[in-house]
């Protein structure tokens, strides 16, 4: 699977992955929807170099089957340096997430502009030559 700059969504409640997917592509982004761990890191290994074609994971720390700190533990152990940001009404898994390599951590509920705005500065941080691609 090829992607250009895309959005890799983990939440695994869909109401709130639709309305995150769909608030993303309003704004120009691509979104890839996984409804949990799982499906995560099958997204990540099937991408040929995932870190030049998704420019960030928003990751719900709290997923079935795979449990977000285990997608961290994946990105870190196969050296693949995606922006992860965190999300979860927990303030301790927030908490680990960034002590387990997370770029930002928003806590739930979160403030729809507060998102966007992370999005877009995380994305924006990715101007490396291998993410202009």
């Amino acid at each position: 699977m090829e992607y250009q700059h895309a959005v890799l969504l983990v939440e695994d409640e869909t109401p709130i992955r639709d309305l995150l997917a769909t608030l993303l592509r309003e704004e120009g982004h691509e979104v890839i929807e996984a409804a949990d761990g799982a499906a995560a890191i099958r997204v990540l290994a099937e991408t040929t170099e995932p870190a030049q074609c998704i420019c960030l994971i928003m990751l719900d720390m709290m997923l079935p089957r795979l449990s977000g700190l285990e997608v961290l533990g994946y990105l870190a152990d196969h050296g693949a340096y995606i922006p992860v940001v965190a999300m979860s009404a927990s303030g301790s898994h927030l908490h680990q997430a960034r002590v387990a390599g997370a770029t930002a951590a928003l806590p739930k509920p979160f403030d729809l502009e507060e998102l966007m705005t992370t999005v877009d500065r995380v994305c924006g941080q990715r101007s490396s030559p291998a993410a202009a691609h």
